[in-house]
C-alpha cells in the first residue's frame, strides 16, 4: 500500500480569507505568534509545542506495551502518541518520522529501515546506544501500521485534527545517529543507500562519520524532495526543519562562509511550501530549530537575520534544553514589524539528572517565560501514559506555575568535549553547554573564589503568595578538610562558613513513576533515585531577587596537603511554596 489517504477536509476555521491568501506570496503568515510580546511577564497560557521522536515510539515502543506481540496496530501507536499529550496544553505536535535518512513511514522519497541491508539487522539488542530494543521492530512497526491503513503521517494528522492540535512534521536536517558505529560494521537499519554509495556526499573528518554535506547539490535535493513529500501527500500544518540535529553541515571551519548556501536552501524550501499553501488554499509554516544566540548560529552556517528579513521562517525554536534565555532579546531585535514567535527548548534532562524531577522542569519553564517566550517546545518527552500530563499543564500555564515549586539549575558543561575529538563533540557544538556552562569551575588554592548569576523567576516581594523556604545546593568533589564560604546578594549565606567534608549532606532527589508507565528507553521501575552528595544553606525568600541574583563563593583555607582543586560541578537553588 502506497497508504498516501485523502487529505482530511479542514474545519471551516482553518480557511483563509481572501486576504490572508495574498499574504502567502509575501514571506508566509506567522499564525502562532501573538499580537504583541508580553517582555516576559506572561499573564495568560501561551503555546506549547511537543516534539514527538517517532523513532522512540516505532522502535522502542514494545517496552510501555509488555502484554503486547507483534508489531504495533494503530490503536496502540496512537495511545503511545497522544495519551501522554492529552488534555495536557499540547497546541502543536512535531511529530519525526525518523531520522530524515531512512523513513518510519511508507515514503516515495526515503527507504524503510533496513531496506539497505535486505532487511538483515543487528543481532544485538542493545546496537541503538546501549538502550534494549529488537531492531527489527524499527521497521516492522512502521511498515506493519502502513500495511494496515494506518501510515503514520495520516495518523498523526487525523488524530491532531481530532484533538483540535495542529499537526507539524519534524524533519531532522543532518541526523547522524546512523554514524554511531564504526563504517561497514553491523547492518545498520538508519544507514541509507544514499550514503553508502555516495561517500563524496559527506562531511569529511567529523567524530560522527555519516554527516550530509550541504554544499553538495543533490544532498539539498533529496532534502527538498522529502520535505515535498510530506505536503504532496498529506493535510499537514506546517513543518519545523530541525537544524540542531546535528549542527554538521559543512567541514568544520568553514561554517559561516557556507551559510550563504543553507539560506539558498531555505529560500527554495520556502518557495516550495508557498506554492503547494496557495494550492490548498491555507499557510504553510515553517518554524526552525536554531542555536540559541544569533551569533552561534551565524557560526553554524545558520544566517537566520536573513531568513528573518526575507521572510523565509514563521517561528524559531531556540536551543537544545534550556535552563534560561537570555540571548532571546538578540532574536526580537532583528524582527522589525514582522514579530516572529518564539519558542526556548526544555528538555527532560541534563545538569546531572538522567530524568528531570517536576521541579527542575518547572524551574526552567518559569525562567523561560520570564525571558520573554511566546510558548514553549518540548523535545525528548519519552514518557508514556499520562503520568506527566499535569506537569504538561503546569508548565504551559505562567500563572498556574507561579506558586509551584522549583529548583533552578546552572548549565553543566558537556566534559567530553573538552578532552578533543569525541562522540558527540562535533554534534554539540554550538549550544550553551559547550559555549557558555558556568559548571563546573575549579577552586585550586585557598582565597581562590567564583562569581556566578542564578536567574529565577519567582516573584518573591510578592505579597500574595512569596515563597516559604530556598535552599542552595552545592555538588563538590576534590575536597580535603576544606572551608568555604558563600555570599548571596552581597550579603554572606549563613553558617558563614563550611567545612566541605564535615557539612557535605545528602541530598535527596527522586521520581514517582506510577505502575504501568514509565519512560521509553528506560528499564521499568517505580522510583528513579538520583541523590547526590553537597553542601546545603538555607537562604532567606527575602534576600532573593526576581531575575539575576549574584552568588559568589570562596575557598576560605584548605590543607597544605590538598593535592587536587576542589571542583564545583552542579548549584542548584530550590525554592517551595508549601508547608515543607
Amino acid at each position: 500500500m502506497t497508504g498516501s489517504g485523502k487529505p482530511s477536509s479542514p474545519p471551516n476555521d482553518f480557511l483563509l480569507s481572501r486576504r490572508r491568501l495574498l499574504l502567502l506570496g509575501a514571506g508566509g503568515l506567522a499564525s502562532l505568534a501573538h499580537p504583541g510580546r508580553s517582555s516576559g511577564r506572561n499573564s495568560r497560557p501561551g503555546p506549547l509545542l511537543f516534539n514527538c521522536d517517532g523513532s522512540m515510539i516505532h522502535c522502542w515502543g514494545r517496552a510501555a506495551l509488555p502484554q503486547g506481540s507483534g508489531p504495533l496496530s494503530g490503536r496502540e501507536f496512537t495511545d503511545l502518541v497522544f495519551f501522554p499529550i492529552e488534555n495536557s496544553g499540547v497546541d502543536t505536535l512535531l511529530f519525526s518520522f525518523g531520522s530524515g535518512n531512512v523513513a518510519e513511514y511508507q515514503s516515495n522519497v526515503l527507504e524503510w529501515p533496513g531496506e539497505a541491508d535486505r532487511f538483515q539487522f543487528p543481532e544485538s539488542r542493545t546496537w541503538h546506544g546501549g538502550v534494549e530494543v529488537d531492531p527489527k521492530d524499527q521497521y516492522l512497526n512502521p511498515k506493519s501500521l502502513a500495511d494496515s491503513g494506518h501510515n503514520p503521517p495520516q495518523v498523526i494528522v487525523e488524530e491532531c485534527r481530532r484533538r483540535g492540535m495542529k499537526a507539524f512534521v519534524s524533519l531532522r536536517m543532518n541526523d547522524i545517529h546512523d554514524g554511531q558505529h564504526p563504517r561497514g560494521s553491523l547492518p545498520n537499519p538508519e544507514l541509507p543507500t544514499f550514503k553508502r554509495l555516495n561517500p563524496d556526499w559527506l562531511v569529511p573528518d567529523l567524530d560522527w562519520w555519516s554527516a550530509l554535506n550541504f554544499d553538495v547539490a543533490p544532498v539539498r535535493e533529496l532534502k527538498l524532495r522529502v520535505i515535498e513529500e510530506f505536503f504532496d501527500r498529506w493535510d499537514f500544518d506546517g513543518i519545523e526543519l530541525d537544524w540542531l540535529r546535528h549542527t554538521l553541515y559543512f567541514p568544520r571551519g568553514l561554517e559561516r562562509e557556507k551559510g550563504k548556501v543553507l539560506t539558498e536552501f531555505m529560500r527554495v524550501a520556502r518557495e516550495s511550501l508557498r506554492r503547494r499553501a496557495a494550492s490548498r488554499g491555507r499557510p504553510i509554516e515553517l518554524a526552525v530549530r536554531v542555536p540559541e544566540r544569533v551569533e552561534w548560529c551565524l557560526e553554524g552556517g545558520f544566517e537566520v537575520p536573513t531568513w528573518i528579513r526575507e521572510g523565509l521562517v514563521d517561528s524559531l525554536i531556540l536551543g537544545q534544553g534550556l535552563t534560561e534565555c537570555r540571548g532571546l532579546s538578540e532574536f526580537e531585535e532583528l524582527m522589525g514589524d514582522r514579530r516572529l514567535p518564539i519558542y526556548p527548548s526544555l528538555y527532560p534532562f541534563g545538569n546531572g539528572y538522567p530524568i528531570y524531577p517536576d521541579e527542575v522542569i518547572r524551574g526552567s519553564a518559569a525562567n523561560l517565560w520570564r525571558d520573554g517566550a511566546d510558548g514553549l517546545y518540548t523535545f525528548n518527552w519519552f514518557f508514556y501514559g499520562r503520568w506527566r500530563n499535569r506537569l504538561l499543564r503546569e508548565i504551559a500555564d505562567p500563572p498556574l506555575l507561579r506558586d509551584k515549586d522549583k529548583r533552578y539549575t546552572l548549565v553543566q558543561r558537556f566534559e567530553a568535549h573538552r578532552t578533543g575529538r569525541s562522540p558527540r563533540s562535533d554534534s554539540v557544538r554550538f549550544n550553551s553547554m559547550i559555549k557558555a556552562a558556568p559548571l563546573p569551575f575549579v577552586l585550586g588554592r585557598a582565597g581562590a573564589g567564583q562569581t556566578l548569576t542564578l536567574p529565577i523567576a519567582d516573584e518573591i516581594s510578592s505579597t500574595s503568595s512569596p515563597p516559604r523556604r530556598a535552599e542552595l545546593l552545592v555538588g563538590l568533589d576534590g575536597l580535603s578538610g576544606d572551608v568555604l564560604e558563600f555570599w548571596l546578594n552581597g550579603q554572606v549565606l549563613e553558617p558563614g562558613e563550611m567545612d566541605a567534608v564535615k557539612d557535605l549532606a545528602t541530598v535527596a532527589c527522586h521520581l514517582d513513576i506510577p505502575e504501568g508507565q514509565g519512560i521509553l528507553g528506560f528499564p521499568p521501575r517505580r522510583r528513579l533515585d538520583m541523590d547526590f552528595r553537597g553542601l546545603r544553606l538555607q537562604v532567606p525568600p527575602a534576600r532573593l531577587t526576581r531575575g539575576d541574583n549574584r552568588l559568589r563563593l570562596r575557598l576560605k583555607r584548605r590543607p597544605s596537603n590538598a593535592d587536587r582543586p576542589v571542583r564545583v560541578r552542579r548549584i542548584e537553588l530550590s525554592v517551595g511554596y508549601g508547608a515543607g
